[in-house]
Formats: structure tokens, C-alpha cells, sequence
């Protein structure tokens, strides 16, 4: 376990950095390419990159000096995702793709917060699946909280590599207390 939590802890400060970057209006589109690399660099290569700039560091200069504010308040919002827990599952039920790269049927499930400061109480965002793969240790898939709605929701296009059920939990290793009530009732869960 203590392995996995060395890679997701990489994977928060690495996304991190390139959030943090993606409106920064100093890095340069090399800079800011290197770092979006490195971020997803720790998702199997099936998943889609989600990360991107949108707009090169020179329309990003060349801006109103409105956006340019808002760019800057991005930058200072960006936060690293804190980590609550992490459970381990044997024998997962998953969509017909994802079997062609694991190496094995132990599937990690990585509760973690939001990317941006919020006044919100601090609750669960994404659950990060981390797998043995024929590309190494990754990120196969990943599930969003719904908070309005009070439940996970899977992503559409990609049901064919989806978690269907995470399978028999075998550990628990907690970390940190989520603050909003239903997450930590989750939390709390034996």
C-alpha cells in the first residue's frame, strides 16, 4: 500500500504543478507541455489526457486586462488534491477493456478532494482507480462525486474500460478526514 500511496501523492503534487500553470501567464507553451507530460504520465495510455492550456502563453499575454486578473486568481486557486484514503479490492468487475491491461485483479481506489480552494467544507471529488498494468503502476480509470447529487458518476465514454464494482475490499488505509458530512460518513464506513 505504501507503494500506492507514493504514487498518488506523485500524481496530486504533478497535477498540481500543471494546474497551476495552465493560466499562468510566465510559463512558456514548452514549460507548461513538459509539465502536462508529467501529470499524465501517470494514467494509462486508454485514459484520455485531461489536462490542457486551451490558449498559448502569448494569447494569454495578449489579453484584457480583465482575463488577465482572472488568469492570475486561477494560479493563486489552484490547490493540490488531499488525499483521504485508500482502499484495496481483489477481483473487480470492469468494463471488456480494461482486463487487456491490468496484470493482475487488484484494483486500488484513491479518494481524493478538488484541484481549486473552495468555501465549501472539504469533501471527496475524485476517486482515482490504480492498477498494475502492462505500462506499470497507473491511473486506469476515474469517477467523480457528484455532491448535489450525493453520488458517484461515471464518465460516458469510456464505459468499455469502466469499474464496474471495485470487488471484494480487502484494506483500508486512512489518511485524512473529509469535512462534509456524507463524505464522511463514507469515510467513517468499517
Amino acid at each position: 500500500m505504501e507503494t500506492i500511496k507514493q504514487f498518488i501523492e506523485q500524481f496530486i503534487l504533478d497535477e498540481y504543478n500543471c494546474n497551476k500553470a495552465k493560466t499562468d501567464i510566465t510559463v512558456t507553451d514548452g514549460e507548461y507541455k513538459t509539465l502536462q507530460e508529467k501529470a499524465y504520465s501517470h494514467y494509462h495510455s486508454i485514459m484520455p489526457n485531461p489536462y490542457g492550456r486551451g490558449m498559448s502563453q502569448e494569447e494569454l499575454l495578449n489579453e484584457e486586462p480583465i482575463y488577465q486578473e482572472l488568469y492570475r486568481n486561477n494560479v493563486e486557486d489552484a490547490v493540490p488534491r488531499t488525499l483521504f484514503q485508500i482502499k484495496q479490492y481483489e477481483k473487480p468487475k470492469l468494463g471488456e477493456g480494461l482486463p487487456r491491461w491490468m496484470i493482475n485483479d487488484t484494483l486500488f481506489a484513491c479518494y481524493t478532494s478538488y484541484t481549486e480552494k473552495s468555501d465549501d467544507p472539504m469533501d471527496y471529488s475524485t476517486l482515482f482507480y490504480v492498477s498494475e498494468t502492462n505500462e506499470g503502476l497507473k491511473i486506469v480509470y476515474r469517477i467523480r462525486y457528484d455532491s448535489e447529487e450525493q453520488e458517484w458518476r461515471h464518465s460516458h465514454d469510456l464505459k468499455i474500460n469502466q469499474v464496474k464494482n471495485p470487488g471484494k475490499l480487502i484494506t483500508v488505509e486512512k489518511y485524512q478526514a473529509p469535512e462534509e458530512k456524507t463524505s464522511l460518513a463514507d469515510y467513517n464506513k468499517p
